[in-house]
């Protein structure tokens, strides 16, 4: 790790960008898109603010690489949690909910971008729309194999649950963040599990 001569630590390109992710998705879900400026966030990471540029060439760009890298980690996490065996959709939502206890500054970056992108002028307003959609279509897509398995009523419309399932956790997130003594995921579990088929028993 070499230094340059105005002091700054000099980084390699990789973990200089990791750096910049992390600082910035604090920024961020402190104050906000329009409340973050680039060069608070090269102040707080070490670095000039062309040299934030090099890395990230506009705030609009900063933010969407923060929440692909944040979905595709979380993505990643509980993907390997079951390495392709059977899944429930309780199983499924709950690796989600339970990995988002154990990252709350995340979580509250999420929240409050997904309030901020409602404005067709914000740059993430098309990743989010795009990953609502992904993950109700994923989760209505668990929400069949269960019914096709006896696990879930097939009365369940699987579109309109997945949709009920994501408001419910979006909410429960909100209250989460203002008050952390709510049990977040104890609560949607027991959501979940009246969704599912108590098996009968034969005589």
């Amino acid at each position: 790790m070499a230094r340059a001569e105005t002091g700054r630590v000099r980084r390699p390109a990789a973990a200089r960008r990791e750096q910049i992710l992390a600082v910035a998705a604090d920024a961020f879900a402190i104050a906000g898109f329009r409340g973050t400026s680039l060069a608070e966030v090269a102040q707080k990471v070490g670095v000039s603010q062309p040299g934030l540029l090099h890395h990230f060439d506009s705030k609009e760009a900063l933010i969407l690489a923060v929440l692909q890298q944040r979905d595709l980690q979380d993505e990643q996490y509980v993907e390997a949690q079951f390495q392709g065996e059977d899944v429930t959709t309780r199983e499924w939502l709950m690796a989600f909910c339970r990995r988002n206890e154990t990252q709350p500054g995340l979580v509250r970056l999420f929240t409050v971008q997904a309030a901020e992108s409602l404005d067709p002028a914000h740059p993430a307003h098309d990743f989010f729309y795009q990953r609502n959609q992904r993950v109700r279509g994923r989760i209505a897509r668990l929400i069949v194999a269960d019914q096709e398995k006896g696990r879930m009523s097939p009365s369940l419309d699987p579109a309109a649950t997945a949709a009920e399932l994501v408001s419910l956790m979006n909410g429960l997130q909100l209250q989460w963040l203002r008050d952390p003594a709510i049990d977040m995921c104890g609560l949607f579990e027991t959501s979940l599990l009246r969704l599912e088929t108590v098996p009968t028993t034969k005589a």
